[in-house]
């Protein structure tokens, strides 16, 4: 029995209480898990009567929401929970384990979010999920969090119910859906890891815009209660991630990697490393430009005020797997597609969607030829992209540029990221990149 994870964002904050976190490989103390690709045959999310063009249509809408977001929030004052929910409909799902005994649930797996929820039964108002509510009566190692405890105090929209001294908590989203329940802590599991009195919400009132195929929310972001918190010291607040190319023609069911622990450090020939900064639950690096082969490209403080990126998001950029598409200020996105369109050769072909603005027919071999290499140059660390991370595959012989002008929060998407090992270590801040064949891990 397996719970399944995409990227999302929202803003909730608690501490966990003590856990054990036990069955740790202990090899290179850490532990690997499976990541899958959203529209992977082995995705619940599949859906065999979707076209290709209804699927890259889909996921192009899904990268605006979450650009929308990060726009919206960057602007936002205090700590208010909010999020665009569509936006969690990402691309590479998780699984994992709730519950004795365990029972699986699928929930969206996010970077910019230090919260876990899902819905439960009893359910009094909540969207549909195929998979049956977890049902906390039916496991044996269920708890509730007490109302005068610190972790309940800590919980961002949390309030006492005083009948029977437990934690409620409610949160409302940007886009008006909702989740309210009871905090809570149970086992969970996936693969042979196994992390004791997890804490997380227990919805029992929930709406919005939620797939089918989700139960919930969980968060790997940077703060207390987080799942990278909740793991603890064994940890040391590393994980990494190697998103593999999906090519949305093919049947694969080869997933993705996750690793956490010591198995997550990225290092040796070819890693590159730059300060990781954490705003508003999103982690984003320090963005100086971007070349096209050997021609450097508008630089973030040569840019006018009008087309910096936004308050604390300022000459920065979020790493954010649960994006397609990177997202560049205007003036440095209109350099970049200048650049190409004078570099590349190709015939060109008319977009199947208006965010696609570069967009060439493939040659009869179905290979992409001419396209120079895009760095991005983070603060101490240039990232090179090959044609795989800089060009979508947007139709069975078109391929378009997967970067996009936006005057807002700039966004490194996950299409930037196929075939990089990408570490997150918490501890010391950093963020590494390592080009790698994710095939082969």
């Amino acid at each position: 029995m397996l719970l399944v994870i995409i990227l999302s964002v929202l803003s909730f904050s608690f501490l966990s209480t003590a856990h054990s976190l036990t069955e740790l490989s202990t090899e290179s103390n850490g532990f690997t898990t499976d990541l899958i690709h959203r529209d992977s045959i082995i995705s619940p999310f599949y859906n065999p009567t979707s076209s290709h063009q209804d699927r890259i249509i889909k996921a192009l809408q899904r990268s605006k929401f979450r650009a929308d977001y990060f726009s919206l929030s960057s602007s936002a004052s205090g700590n208010i929970p909010s999020a665009e929910m569509i936006a969690a409909r990402g691309v590479y799902l998780m699984k994992l384990n709730v519950g004795t005994p365990p029972i699986e649930i699928h929930l969206y797996f996010d970077t910019g979010s230090i919260v876990t929820w899902t819905q439960c039964a009893p359910c009094y108002n909540c969207f549909r999920q195929n998979l049956p509510l977890f049902n906390p009566k039916a496991s044996s190692t269920y708890k509730t969090v007490s109302s005068n405890s610190k972790t309940c105090k800590s919980v961002d929209g949390s309030y006492s119910r005083a009948r029977d001294n437990t934690c409620s908590y409610a949160l409302t989203y940007m886009n008006k859906s909702y989740s309210r329940g009871i905090v809570s802590s149970d086992t969970v599991r996936f693969n042979s890891t196994v992390l004791r009195d997890f804490i997380f919400g227990c919805g029992y009132e929930n709406a919005g815009t939620y797939g089918v195929n989700m139960c919930g929310i969980i968060g790997l972001g940077k703060g207390q209660g987080s799942l990278i918190t909740q793991m603890g010291p064994r940890i040391g607040g590393k994980f990494s991630y190697c998103l593999r190319y999906h090519d949305p023609f093919s049947n694969s069911s080869e997933s993705s990697k996750i690793h956490f622990g010591n198995k997550a450090v990225v290092s040796g020939s070819g890693s590159v490393s730059t300060r990781l900064y954490f705003f508003r639950h999103v982690y984003a690096v320090g963005l100086k430009g971007i070349s096209v082969g050997k021609k450097k490209l508008v630089l973030t403080n040569s840019l006018s005020n009008s087309s910096k990126i936004l308050g604390l998001f300022n000459e920065k950029i979020v790493v954010d797997s649960g994006a397609t598409l990177t997202y560049l200020p205007k003036k440095m996105y209109s350099a970049l597609e200048a650049a190409m369109r004078k570099e590349i050769k190709l015939q060109h072909a008319d977009p199947v969607d208006e965010m696609l603005r570069v967009c060439y027919k493939a040659p009869p071999d179905g290979k992409m030829k001419g396209i120079p290499v895009v760095t991005v140059h983070f603060v101490g660390a240039d990232v090179k992209l090959s044609a795989l991370n800089t060009f979508l595959k947007a139709s069975e012989s078109v391929y378009c540029l997967g970067f996009v002008p936006r005057n807002g929060v700039a966004i490194f998407g996950n299409l930037a990221q196929v075939n990089f090992l990408v570490g997150y270590d918490i501890k010391k801040m950093t963020i590494s990149f390592k080009p790698t064949d994710c095939s082969k891990q």
